[in-house]
């Protein structure tokens, strides 16, 4: 498994996952992500998903920029900033080390999820508000 964007973020979400419902609703206009959050797993498809302790990481998001921190066992450890854009559910970062990815995120709660694709590699993060 190679990283190649963000993780392309999650990482971690992507970090990250799936839309998933819920009340507060990622189409709304009034979300705020602002926070710090951990790891809870991180796929880059075909491959199954990566969970603690085999990945730890975290994700700072602020109104709109990001801090990124992941260490996947046998991998490395990624450490990323940029800055994102969200817009209704979609998904726009901007990486100092990956360029440009897309996709879309979805908030259930205190949980981030972020599907993201970079340079033709896609993964899937799930991130746990800290």
């Amino acid at each position: 498994m190679r990283f190649r964007g963000w993780v392309t973020l999650a990482a971690a979400a992507s970090v990250a996952l799936g839309a998933i419902g819920c009340s507060d609703s990622s189409t709304s206009p009034n979300v705020n992500l602002s926070g710090t959050y951990s790891l809870v797993s991180i796929q880059f498809p075909p491959q199954a998903a990566v969970t603690p302790p085999n990945a730890t990481g975290t994700f700072t998001l602020t109104a709109t920029t990001y801090t990124l921190h992941l260490v996947i066992q046998g991998q490395g450890t990624v450490d990323d900033t940029g800055t994102y854009t969200i817009s209704g559910s979609s998904w726009s970062q901007s990486s100092s080390t990956t360029g440009q990815a897309t996709g879309t995120y979805s908030l259930s709660g205190s949980t981030l999820t972020v599907n993201a694709t970079a340079q033709g590699v896609t993964s899937v993060s799930v991130w746990q508000k800290q």
